[in-house]
């Protein structure tokens, strides 16, 4: 059996790179964006595009883990590659649960901007029957998306969390199997 490589190099320790920065850099710009308000229309596509890419990123790094584990150990692997490769699958299966809740968060938080603005561009309310001006949003669904968008945002904060957890301990069990044993 063979494994692909690069420059006579396995494949999955060249490529597992790819997702430590993208789902670290997921992570602190979810973060950013579920808490600080303000920052979500400046970094609302970079952290939407990373919120796709890296489960791809992930996938490829746990088929290219599959496939030199089954050229090392080709009778079976051992609990601790199958436990490494669990934290890989449980990284995966987050990030891909974490993307519909974030386009949610996403859409709602847009629809909440969009009927600010429209309000923002209506003329002021009448003064009510009592002489004191008439508040509130033009919006219905102001209060119904505020509470949605709680809830949704704290799933995402989970997920995040969650994705962060599964990605330190699937980098800290495949470091410690290259070179746990070497370290005094």
């Amino acid at each position: 059996m063979e494994i692909p490589t690069v420059l006579d190099l396995p494949l999955h320790p060249l490529v597992l790179h790819a997702p430590i920065i993208l789902v670290g850099l997921l992570v602190l710009g979810g973060l950013a964006y579920l808490l600080i308000p303000p920052l979500r229309q400046r970094i609302g596509w970079a952290v939407a595009a990373l919120v796709v890419i890296s489960p791809l990123a992930v996938y490829g790094t746990v088929l290219t883990g599959e496939q030199l584990a089954n050229f090392f150990e080709p009778d079976g692997w051992s609990d601790v590659i199958e436990q490494h490769q669990n934290y890989g699958w449980w990284l995966l299966w987050t990030l891909v649960a974490l993307v519909p809740v974030w386009f949610l968060f996403a859409g709602l938080d847009r629809g909440r901007r969009t009927a600010l603005l429209r309000d923002a561009d209506a003329p002021a309310p009448a003064a009510g029957e009592d002489g004191e001006a008439a508040s509130g949003s033009s919006d219905p669904a102001a209060t119904g998306r505020k509470v949605v968008m709680f809830i949704v945002g704290l799933l995402a904060l989970v997920l995040l969390g969650a994705a962060a957890w599964f990605l330190f301990k699937a980098g800290h069990s495949g470091a410690d199997m290259v070179w746990g044993p070497r370290m005094p």
